[in-house]
């Protein structure tokens, strides 16, 4: 029999090689380096052939990403052993690996395992079909102390058929014993600030004192206050400019500044937040219903996390940028805050100018109080730990930017800087 040398050129080389990288985002070597081509090609062939073939595995598995949905019903049967319904609402079959999470709800903390003897049964699901999957935890973690009641919390399984990939994992509440129940305090009702409402025309004044945290109540309230200033600039005799929407404006974090002494250094940029925002703490509009600020917060430490990077954002200044050649100052007003201002009146509050643009802080014209502010949005939030290191975070971070907020403010083409995002 005769054989055939397998040889493989330069360039049937370069072209696997350029595959393989396409496809697994993995860098090779350069050819220099392959000091022996044919045995460097078929590894490379070889390679590619199983990426393909993992691939195609991949792409058939079950996957909430291609639409696959899934639903769990978990009871916990008593000596380590949960029970689990579980709907398979899709066209493909379901295969649970034999591992877990578990996790607590509240502090998102993995609770540690005494050993790796978790114990499944039934985790093949059919498509379009429902079936019991059991876990035995017994020798895995210490059920004593799971079962040890939990306060206004719970616990929930991490399960994946897929080495918890994104869109392969799922999570299933479960409770190991009745949990405890506090009721919830009732909210007291946020009173509107007495000062800032004085200044705000009668037609217009309702909507700023009547302060609701319904979703539904706002949105009315929101539309009956569209119409009012809608009839108000009507009989207006004058120019009311709007503000520069979205804005192409920043203000910088410096990472040397301590806001919160029990925070790292590191984590110091995660306590000031910026959003561009069309309403205040409260929810309540700060120009017209197209416009928005560049907002600059404190980040609240919560009851349940100490992480730096979870919070609760409080807005403190409030930043409107104009074009300055669409305003004339003497003649042309802004509407902020359910007032129609001057732009000459405004003057005291600019915080920015260049060849383009002007813009202003104008948090004076949303509260009076910076303690009475803070407090109104603390009592919102029964999840904040406000506590004199809070107090004290928010009083140096707000003093830090109301003397220095001029030399932090940036204009986004003109500076390349990443910061901290909130939510």
């Amino acid at each position: 029999m005769k054989h055939t040398a397998l040889s493989f050129s330069k360039t049937n080389l370069q072209n696997i090689k350029g595959i393989f990288e396409e496809k697994t985002g993995v860098e090779l070597p350069s050819r220099r380096t392959l000091r022996r081509p044919v045995r460097a090609a078929v590894i490379l062939a070889a390679a590619l052939v199983c990426c393909f073939l993992l691939a195609a595995f991949a792409v058939n598995l079950f996957s909430s990403l291609s639409g696959d949905d899934v639903g769990f019903s978990a009871a916990y049967e008593g000596n380590g052993i949960v029970s689990i319904v579980v709907e398979n609402r899709s066209d493909k079959a379901l295969a649970f690996q034999p591992k877990l999470k578990l996790m607590r709800w509240s502090t998102g903390e993995e609770i540690a395992q005494i050993s790796d003897d978790v114990v499944f049964t039934g985790t093949k699901i059919t498509a379009n079909s429902s079936g019991t999957m059991t876990i035995d935890l017994s020798n895995a973690y210490d059920t004593n102390a799971l079962e040890e009641p939990l306060t206004n919390d719970n616990y929930y399984f991490v399960l994946t058929n897929n080495n918890f990939l994104f869109g392969q994992d799922w999570m299933c509440t479960i409770w190991f014993s009745e949990p405890v129940v506090t009721p919830d305090a009732p909210i007291p009702p946020v009173q509107a600030d007495e000062t800032i409402l004085r200044a705000i025309p009668e037609d217009l004044r309702d909507y700023f004192e009547n302060i609701t945290f319904d979703i539904d109540e706002r949105r009315a309230l929101n539309a009956r206050y569209v119409q009012s200033y809608t009839n108000l600039f009507a009989q207006f005799d004058g120019t009311i400019v709007p503000s520069v929407s979205p804005l192409p404006l920043l203000v910088d974090v410096p990472s040397e500044v301590i806001f919160d002494s029990s925070v790292s250094e590191e984590g110091q940029r995660l306590l000031v937040g910026q959003h561009y925002s069309g309403s205040h703490a409260n929810f309540k509009l700060l120009a017209t219903k197209q416009e928005t600020a560049l907002t600059v917060s404190a980040s609240l430490p919560l009851t349940n996390y100490t992480d730096a990077d979870t919070g609760n954002y409080l807005p403190l200044f409030y930043i409107f940028m104009y074009a300055k050649e669409e305003i004339n100052a003497e003649h042309d007003y802004a509407f902020i805050h359910g007032q129609i201002i001057r732009f000459s009146d405004l003057a005291q509050f600019k915080v920015y100018e260049d060849g383009q643009y002007i813009c202003y802080e104008v948090s004076p014209l949303i509260y009076s109080d910076l303690t009475e502010y803070v407090q109104n949005f603390v009592s919102q939030n029964p999840d904040i730990r406000y506590d004199r290191q809070a107090q004290a975070r928010v009083e140096n971070i707000y003093h830090y930017y109301k003397e220095h907020l001029e030399s932090l403010l940036f204009i986004k083409q003109t500076k390349q800087f990443s910061f901290p995002s909130a939510n």
